[in-house]
């Protein structure tokens, strides 16, 4: 084959032609001309960015015997190979019988790694160093590697291995403990903009900075990906590149179907967004590609957004910089990033779980929804000067005690109870991020029992009962009114069925099943004792006492027969009257389905 393919054309000769790589190939030229070239050397990065042209390169120069650089007064040493004598064209072509190329994915067996060592004993046939170039090296096997190690730390004079890879994590500690450590980077875009600009002029292709921006973007970094688009482009439209063909070419959206979708994102149109999604799938776009094309795009909107001094930042082209400028004003740095945000989620669900259209639409309808949010900061400032306002104002927003029931006449009780007042301060809802929930819960929950108290007719109040005005000689006649003031737990549970009577002026005797009797606190008999101070006006003291009982058997006897005498409607009917279950009956709008 006569003809040769751009990446293998422009393939580098010398260390000075290498692209984006001077932190190697400063350090390599200085080894070489001060006499301190290293015998194994571990060259590593993403592909395409020069591992393997800068090995070759080294093992030209090391083995030229020519490197003098020609000036107008004197002949100086210098690191570059000459690329003319017999050595550096035999290398250049690969028939050198001092330089070997193993490719280790295909030669990662013990047995090469055992050639390799009975090899390298052997003197050069006619360079100064006998070179192995090893290319992914990380393919080696365990026992190749081990089989390696002692080679390699002690080689021959006249032995120089050069080991290339992609995967620098995947070699042995002890690999690259012996060896001279090289980090090969990706290639900023206007490195490979500027040597596919040089490889249009010299090919006469006609591409303008656009296009070769494009190209560049498409290849992440890497210049032989860049060389093999262009290559190919070529092949496909000829040698006139203009940026709608190469669109259609690689299958990205078009420029003015993708400027018609941001436009729709940024107006909230999204009947129009949903529309020109549907003109890209006819186009067969890949959604994909136009995803990374969106993120990218509004990547620039933010940087924008930010600081106008950031447009060298920026991915896309410089020509359209200022209408990036012009619509990073209309979005906020919040907006942008949440859209970025919302994007990368669906470019993650899109790899996942496929249906790109589909998801792509949902995450349109999701950002044609999107609000401004409003920063904390704000927040907090209104609410100060609310906080101001009342201060002003004299009202105030720290809880309030309420003064006790017997110091105050039914009118004042009345009057403030209708006043509105402030149950939790502004200062804890801020202080206190982690409890607020919690405090909201408890102040629900707080709001429907007393909706609950107000909605029951049954249930009188301390500001509906008489005060003072009963004799507490008549404590039986109005007993069922005590009952009702008091909590669910002392009404239905300690004082059902219990029966009060009088002990002398202002003591109370109330008589209660035993088993009610064992839980009562000095708490309950308080509660009992306030209400009814309230009710009768005079203070008042508390005596339980256990009610008579018929004896055990008895009773036990009986109720079991009666028990036994019930058809299941009779239960039925019984627990819904049971006047602790016919509450609960009501506060939770249910019904018994059955008994047992």
């Amino acid at each position: 084959m006569s003809y040769e393919v751009l990446a293998q054309k422009w393939r580098p000769q010398n260390f000075s032609d290498v692209v984006g790589q001077e932190h190697v190939t400063t350090t390599l030229k200085n080894q070489i001309l001060s006499e301190r070239i290293g015998h194994a050397y571990l060259f590593w990065g993403p592909r395409g960015t020069g591992k393997t042209t800068v090995a070759r390169i080294l093992a030209k120069a090391v083995n030229c015997p020519n490197r003098i650089q020609e000036t107008d007064f004197d002949a100086i040493k210098t690191a570059e190979p000459c690329n003319k004598c017999q050595f550096c064209e035999d290398i250049s072509q690969g028939r050198s019988l001092d330089v070997f190329e193993m490719d280790a994915a295909s030669n990662r067996g013990i047995d090469t790694i055992r050639d390799l060592r009975e090899n390298v004993k052997l003197s050069p046939a006619t360079c100064t160093y006998k070179i192995y170039i090893i290319d992914e090296v990380h393919m080696l096997s365990t026992e190749a590697f081990n089989a390696l190690l002692k080679t390699l730390e002690e080689p021959p004079s006249h032995v120089m291995f050069i080991m290339a890879t992609t995967e620098h994590a995947k070699i042995p500690k002890t690999i690259s403990s012996r060896c001279q450590d090289f980090d090969f980077r990706h290639l900023e875009d206007e490195k490979i903009v500027e040597r596919l600009q040089l490889i249009a002029k010299e090919e006469t292709i006609s591409a303008n900075s656009d296009v070769l921006t494009l190209i560049t973007r498409q290849s992440e970094g890497c210049l032989r990906d860049a060389e093999n688009l262009l290559e190919r482009l070529i092949s496909s439209v000829g040698k006139e590149l203009t940026i709608e063909s190469v669109e259609q070419i690689i299958g990205l959206s078009s420029s003015s179907l993708l400027r018609a979708l941001t436009d729709a994102l940024i107006e909230r149109n999204l009947a129009k967004s949903l529309k020109t999604l549907n003109n890209l799938t006819k186009q067969g776009t890949d959604l994909s590609q136009c995803l990374d094309q969106l993120i990218g795009y509004f990547r620039d909107l933010r940087l924008l957004a930010i600081d106008d001094n950031l447009s060298e930042l920026i991915q896309s082209p410089q020509s359209d910089v200022s209408e990036l400028k012009q619509k990073a004003e209309q979005l906020s740095v919040n907006r942008l990033s949440r859209i970025i945000k919302i994007l990368m989620h669906t470019d993650r669900d899109i790899k996942q779980y496929g249906y790109p259209q589909l998801q792509l639409e949902a995450a349109l309808i999701q950002l044609n929804s999107l609000e401004e949010g409003i920063p904390l900061q704000e927040i907090v400032d209104k609410l100060s000067a609310l906080e101001q306002k009342f201060d002003a104002a004299g009202i105030s927003i720290t809880p309030q005690q309420q003064p006790p029931p017997s110091d105050t006449n039914p009118s004042d009780r009345q009057t403030t109870s209708s006043q509105p007042s402030f149950s939790t301060s502004q200062e804890s809802f801020i202080s206190n991020p982690t409890d607020s929930g919690k405090d909201i819960a408890d102040t629900q929950y707080s709001e429907q029992d007393a909706t609950f108290a107000a909605s029951t007719p049954s249930a009188p109040t301390a500001s509906t009962m008489p005060q003072g005005s009963q004799d507490l000689a008549d404590l039986p006649s109005f007993w069922d009114d005590v009952k009702s003031q008091l909590p669910m737990k002392l009404k239905y549970g300690l004082l059902d069925g219990s029966v009060p009577s009088v002990n002398g002026t202002d003591t109370v005797k109330i008589s209660c099943s035993p088993t009610n009797l064992s839980i009562v606190t000095d708490e309950d008999k308080k509660i009992i004792a306030d209400a009814l101070t309230q009710i009768v006006g005079m203070p008042v003291k508390i005596e339980l006492a256990a009610l008579d009982t018929v004896p055990e058997s008895a009773s036990s006897e009986d109720a079991t027969e009666k028990e036994e005498r019930k058809t299941p409607l009779m239960r039925k009917i019984e627990a819904q009257d049971d006047p602790q279950l016919k509450t609960a009956l009501e506060l939770f709008d249910a019904t018994v389905l059955e008994t047992q």
